[in-house]
């Protein structure tokens, strides 16, 4: 249940996702990876199934970038028949894991599947 602020403890699906947008074996995804236990989550405005994202950096340390905010990690989206769907993307903000954008472009969702099933073919930011 999310506190009076909105923020609340990852859900199964983002938790599962954001594994999978950082499972590459670099530095940046290995640190970024250490940082999903200590981060919490809240739902934002838009209509698709994205969220913001907040990392307590006092307890993991941020991850040094070049830009002030930066994508980290992405994904295309398929829909059920492995067609491309559109495409999501890991954000962070001095190093901190900040947002999790889904931009589908037939507005149609992951329909029964889980959002971690919607990735196809995932790259580094």
């Amino acid at each position: 249940m999310p506190g009076p602020d909105g923020w609340e403890p990852l859900d199964e699906d983002v938790r599962r996702t954001l594994q999978l947008l950082l499972a590459g074996d670099s530095d940046d995804e290995r640190r970024f990876r250490a940082q999903i236990p200590h981060t919490v989550m809240r739902a934002s405005d838009c209509a698709c199934p994205c969220v913001y994202l907040s990392v307590d950096t006092d307890a993991v340390p941020a991850v040094a970038t070049e830009r002030r905010t930066a994508v980290v990690a992405g994904a295309a989206l398929c829909d059920a028949d492995g067609g491309y769907d559109g495409e999501v993307s890991l954000f962070a903000v001095d190093g901190a894991l900040a947002d999790l954008q889904f931009c589908d472009w037939e507005d149609k969702g992951p329909g029964g599947r889980r959002l971690w099933e919607w990735l196809g073919y995932v790259y580094p930011g």
